[in-house]
């Protein structure tokens, strides 16, 4: 069964991705820390009425991108394939764009719950 962000846990996830993309945060916030530019990837463990949810954050260079999927290069050599889903939130510079307008050499980060499909994706293209 397929399992997507929640609208609170999207836009959490989102105003943190942002408030690091942005430079929004000011130094020495957990925000800036956790989720800045020394981000490799995450995993947060939250607990929503009860459910508890196990969210994936990836972060890179792009090296593949597929109409399904996107391959990231982490700063550690870490080399990742994303499930993304076809209903993800994808932006790049902060404009919605499908998939397909994301390149080689872009930067990624990817939201995901467990093993299901990346619903967030946020890309720059630096």
């Amino acid at each position: 069964m397929r399992r997507f962000l929640t609208p609170a846990a999207s836009a959490a996830a989102l105003a943190a991705l942002a408030l690091a993309q942005g430079g929004a945060a000011s130094l020495g916030s957990l925000g800036n820390f956790f989720f800045g530019p020394k981000l490799v990837r995450a995993e947060v463990i939250t607990s929503e009425g009860g459910v508890i949810h196990d969210y994936r954050v990836d972060h890179g260079k792009i090296q593949k991108v597929t109409t399904t999927s996107l391959t990231l290069v982490e700063k550690d050599g870490t080399i990742v394939a994303v499930p993304v889903a076809s209903t993800a939130d994808i932006t790049l510079g902060n404009a919605p764009v499908p998939i397909t307008r994301l390149k080689r050499g872009f930067t990624a980060t990817t939201v995901r719950d467990g093993a299901a499909s990346a619903s967030t994706v946020v890309a720059t293209r630096r």
